[in-house]
């Protein structure tokens, strides 16, 4: 009979013991799960819930129930809102996530879901379209919270195609979609006034009254049949799953448990999320953001260790990875407990963890009935680190079965039962798990999974394959008598396949192995189609049966699996272990390793693992359907390549697609590594820095050599300059030759310009006209353009035009750079080359050189010592960020190296924003042309109340001019340095509104301006044509990462000092100096086509 109250049997008391900011709700009846969260509003508020180290710091921010709850009503109000428009005033409907999972939004969300008084669905992201379709179908979910990630929009409209073509249904029958709610959607620090809030959505949406057995939640199982099924769980259900951390005996109140690894969509996590209400557990997560970190061996333990966790949760792999660092060894080994489930843990790596001290304990629990297992475990033995012993909540029965073990049966009970059934025990509704079970040897209670009855594969992922409807796709293959799929206790799945008679053959013949994998491969790729994404099979994990190890068959002419999984079993390790050797062998290792080169082989290697031509050099291939298995078989490939060409030592490799997941990255790591010449050893974030700095440090050492000093011949001269420029085909440097050609103190102009597809002199004349600059000054004897080769012997000048150009120079203006943010240092090896030859020259002929730095080089702001940033040299630290700003960092120590060795008289200009020309010319594809260029798609403009000091490209030009002037006295010794900005900011919420009204669209907060643009490109047809913005879409997600920054301009543009830039230029002293307005905004929009 069902139970008809909420209260549940007395549980014992050992939670919150000695806890001064948590009190435990009561199992009295008197509330759900979800209504508990009133009662810590009250009660527990300053207790914490999450703990998270900011990005880039070692700064542990800490949310307390408080906050949370306050997140929890404002989701309640936002999702209620959405349902409703599509829905009208309707309760107990139904609200399905599918996104990855970033713990603490994701978490909020889903007690959001429940607080509006709909039902909760999190759907794993790692199902099929057709999964998924399934999912959704069979629960009538009305509205579906999608993730930001192209996939994840991929991954539903491929659903609803199938809701439509497998499930009937019709267009207004499709579930309306929403993204899911961001931390900053959730968390907005409303202070004093959130109680009011609170107060305010209390009566906006009141609590429903439910009964037992009514449904509040939904889980999903992994797919061990066809599909994944819906696990329904009751009110009465979830309250009585809350409770388990009671039944533990282990006080977790306050204790810190790492949620690093599991996402929330999986039932496990799904647990925490209810064991936190009643117990007071406070969870490590990654920090929010939009993509979700993602949860790598080095991130994950990263994670836990800097929010300093008392316990770990993590799959199998996971625990695998961080036994071969000593380091981690060691910290886990001061941990409370280190915990797995899901998969079989390596017995090696068990015992030799254990050996070391390290608490290991297996968790065990079903999503039909929660968590079974003592959790954590009040014991860890060295030889328990596989078992588990059983809560004592639960009415368990046990199945002999042969060799003293068991099949493990849930009936219910008292305090738990099981939320499904799918047997009878003594005329009682039951849950046969399949699950065989052996109790320890010697310690009593304490039990191990041996494995399924029922066969099912599961991976050390967690993840689980069912082999029946896989196989029975390979079995309609014609070359194919019988498959058999195999994969237990390993990362991905396999499939061994017996040939008909007249196909059969030696598989140590590699050839006809080729051959015969070649020939299934359309069938395979159709059971790939069908798979979930774990399950999937790649070539290399083909196996072909061999002549004389025949299939053995049941009388009933099935094939008898276990039978022939242990007959093949050295085949199968064999296999295992050559996959770290397998590659895409079509894809041959370059010529030469240098940045083209290398970046085309990673390209070609992405797509070829990834099977999509269309993948960019800048996109995130975990963000187009790239998964931790291709990321292995893209790490093979280059491992391979690097091994075999270039005789690099690979053993130290790790697993690099993480920290380097698109082609640009991954071929700017391969060239890092050749140059290197070994991989080394992967690196947190710490000693990434440092490496890159030792790498920016050896550059700066290997150009600063064999300085030849000044000889002062010639006293510097002012009034008859001739000046050495590059970069004059650029947007700004169009105007420095302007300006120099205008500058009566000027007599000569020597312009050097790279070989091109046009003659240098159109190649100018088109840049002058471009930005509205008189095209004829090139015809004048005062401009003389060369082409060059600036990292060459004398420029690749002629020896006579050379020594003409020695004989009078008097400054140089090196402003020619190449700009690709995606690039490593090594990639401006001949930058960095032609700029040291100019000093050369500098020094030669005792000439002031001007080198066009960059603020970009303000990267990583957590090293710096003074802010805003000062007009000096600065620590290397600050530069680590990536390739262009350690570039333009060695430039600048170079020439501090030869101020200081040699009298090099240098002036470094750290450039800000330029923004367009007079004539309004200004390169729409940048970042800020294309904001505004999407605005009329958008019908919205992002707002951003901060100053914003960009200066037009014409000012920047004069005010190169005025430092040719720089006094003698400033650069003694050392550089000169100073930031070009300009010297009257504006706020830029000024320029958005007046370009909102000129195209009568809406200022909107740059997150909500970010959300559109991000649907457009999933909802548009041919998006990418029309909405410019989306061409650079990764560039504002950055942006909208570093947004509370403190210390920054608008767009996070970093606040630098400029007061020795306005002593020195007369025209930024200018105190009339016109600021940015309407007028150039016209000019710029008009260019645009606005």
């Amino acid at each position: 009979m069902a139970q008809t109250t909420f209260a549940l049997p007395p549980v014992p008391q050992t939670q919150a013991l000695s806890s001064k900011t948590f009190k435990p709700p009561s199992f009295d009846g008197s509330s759900t799960v979800i209504e508990m969260l009133d009662w810590h509003y009250d009660h527990s508020a300053s207790h914490p819930l999450f703990k998270f180290a900011q990005p880039d710091s070692e700064e542990i921010r800490t949310v307390l129930w408080k906050e949370t709850i306050e997140a929890v009503y404002t989701g309640a109000k936002l999702i209620r809102d959405r349902v409703q428009s599509g829905l009208g005033n309707v309760d107990r409907k139904i609200v399905g996530i599918l996104s990855l999972s970033d713990a603490i939004p994701y978490f909020t969300t889903v007690l959001s879901i429940m607080r509006a008084n709909y039902i909760p669905f999190p759907i794993s992201p790692r199902n099929s379209p057709q999964a998924v379709a399934h999912l959704i179908s069979k629960v009538g979910a009305v509205h579906i919270l999608v993730g930001y990630d192209q996939s994840m929009q991929h991954l539903m409209e491929r659903a609803v195609e199938f809701l439509k073509e497998d499930h009937g249904y019709t267009s207004d029958k499709i579930p309306t979609t929403s993204m899911i709610p961001v931390f900053e959607d959730l968390y907005l620090n409303d202070g004093a006034k959130g109680p009011e809030k609170v107060a305010k959505i209390k009566k906006e949406i009141p609590w429903i009254k439910l009964q037992p057995q009514d449904i509040q939640f939904y889980m999903h199982s992994s797919g061990s049949t066809a599909f994944p099924k819906p696990v329904p769980w009751t009110a009465l259900g979830l309250l009585q799953l809350s409770s388990a951390p009671f039944f533990g005996g282990t006080d977790m109140t306050g204790k810190g448990l790492s949620l690093h690894v599991l996402p929330i969509f999986h039932a496990m996590g799904a647990c925490h999320i209810f064991w936190s209400i009643t117990a007071g557990i406070v969870y490590g997560t990654f920090h929010p953001q939009t993509p979700p970190v993602q949860p790598t061996p080095d991130a994950a333990f990263n994670g836990a260790l800097k929010t300093d966790v008392d316990y770990i949760l993590a799959v199998p792999h996971m625990i695998e990875a961080w036994s071969r660092n000593p380091s981690c060894v060691e910290w886990l080994a001061s941990r409370s407990a280190i915990m797995y489930g899901g998969g079989p843990l390596d017995k090696e790596v068990g015992i030799r963890l254990s050996e070391q001290g390290v608490k290991i304990g297996c968790a065990y629990g079903l999503t039909e009935a929660g968590i079974i297992s003592v959790y954590p475990p009040r014991e860890c033995h060295p030889d328990t680190w596989d078992y588990f012993s059983f809560l004592s909540n639960y009415n368990l029965h046990l199945i002999p079965s042969d060799d003293n073990t068991f099949e493990l049966v849930v009936l219910p009970g008292k305090s738990i039962s099981p939320q499904v059934s799918n047997t009878k025990m003594d005329g009682i509704d039951a849950y046969a798990t399949y699950d065989m079970i052996v109790e320890h040897p010697q310690r009593k209670g304490f039990w191990k999974i041996l494995g399924r009855a029922d066969s099912q594969i599961i991976h050390t992922s967690g993840e689980k394959t069912n082999p029946g409807p896989l196989e029975s796709i390979m079995n309609q293959d014609p070359h194919v008598t019988a498959a058999v799929m195999f994969g237990h206790g390993k990362f991905q799945a396999g499939i061994l396949v017996e040939p008909i008679k007249e196909e059969q053959f030696d598989p140590s013949n590699e050839q006809k192995l080729s051959e015969f994998r070649d020939k299934i491969w359309p069938t395979v790729e159709k059971l790939n189609a069908y798979a979930p994404q774990h399950s999937r099979v790649f070539k290399e994990l083909i196996l072909v049966a061999s002549p004389s190890k025949p299939f053995t068959y049941t009388a009933k002419n099935t094939t008898r699996n276990p039978a022939i999984i242990r007959e093949y079993a050295p085949e199968i390790e064999a296999l295992y272990d050559s996959l770290e050797e397998s590659t895409q062998a079509s894809v041959p290792a370059p010529e030469k390793w240098d940045a083209e080169s290398s970046t085309d082989f990673a390209r070609k290697v992405v797509k070829k693992v990834l099977s999509n031509e269309d993948i960019g050099d800048e996109d995130d291939l975990f963000q187009n359907g790239g998964d931790s298995l291709q990321a292995t078989w893209i790490k093979n490939s280059i491992l391979r390549a690097l091994r075999d060409s270039a005789g690099i030592d690979t053993r130290d490799a790790g697993n690099f697609v993480y920290d380097c997941p698109t082609i640009a990255s991954l071929g700017s790591f391969i060239v890092s590594v050749v140059e290197r010449g070994s991989f080394g050893t992967q690196l947190g974030f710490e000693a990434q820095v440092k490496a890159d700095v030792e790498g920016m440090r050896r550059m700066v050492e290997k150009y600063s050599k064999n300085f030849v000093s000044v000889k002062h011949v010639k006293s510097p001269r002012n009034d008859h300059k001739v000046v050495l420029m590059t970069g004059s085909t650029g947007g700004v440097g169009a105007h420095i030759l302007h300006r120099l050609y205008e500058d009566p103190t000027v007599e000569r102009v020597y312009a050097l310009i790279r070989k091109g597809k046009e003659d240098i002199e159109t190649k100018q004349a088109n840049a002058l006209t471009e930005r509205g600059v008189d095209a004829s000054i090139i015809k004048s004897k005062k401009v003389v353009l060369l082409e060059a080769n600036l990292s060459a012997e004398r420029f690749g000048l002629p020896e006579n035009v050379f020594k003409e150009i020695q004989s009078s120079l008097s400054h140089i203006v090196a402003n020619a750079w190449r700009v690709d943010f995606n690039l490593g240092l090594s990639s401006f090896d001949s930058d960095i080359k032609g700029l040291r030859n100019m000093v050369d020259l500098a020094l030669a002929t005792n000439s002031l050189i001007i080198f066009v730095s960059s603020v970009g080089i303000f990267q990583r702001f957590m090293y710096a010592k003074q802010r805003p940033f000062p007009e000096d040299s600065l620590p290397a630290e600050i530069a680590s960020g990536g390739g262009y700003a350690q570039s333009k960092w060695v430039s600048e120590q170079i020439m501090q190296a030869a101020a200081s060795t040699a009298g090099l008289r240098a002036t470094v200009v750290r450039l800000g924003q330029a923004c367009g020309s007079p004539n309004g010319s200004w390169n729409s594809k940048e970042w800020l042309p294309a904001i505004v260029r999407s605005a009329p798609y958008l019908k919205c403009i992002p707002d951003d109340n901060r100053l914003m000091s960009w200066i037009p490209a014409d000012m920047v030009a004069c005010a190169l001019r005025d430092f040719l002037d720089v006094p003698q006295t400033e650069t003694e010794g050392k550089p000169c340095f100073v930031h070009l900005i300009h010297p009257r900011p504006v706020r830029w919420s000024t320029l958005a509104r007046l370009i909102a009204s000129k195209l009568k669209v809406d200022v909107v907060p740059f997150t909500q301006w970010l959300e559109k643009l991000e649907q457009a490109g999933k909802t548009e047809q041919n998006a990418e044509k029309k909405i410019s913005a989306l061409r650079i879409l990764s560039s504002y997600q950055g942006m909208a990462s570093i947004w509370e920054e403190p210390g920054v301009e608008a767009f996070g543009i970093a606040e630098i000092e400029n007061g020795r830039a306005k002593r020195l230029s007369k025209t930024l002293a200018d105190p009339n100096v016109p600021q940015l307005g309407e007028e150039q905004l016209k000019k710029w929009m008009s260019y645009w086509g606005l």
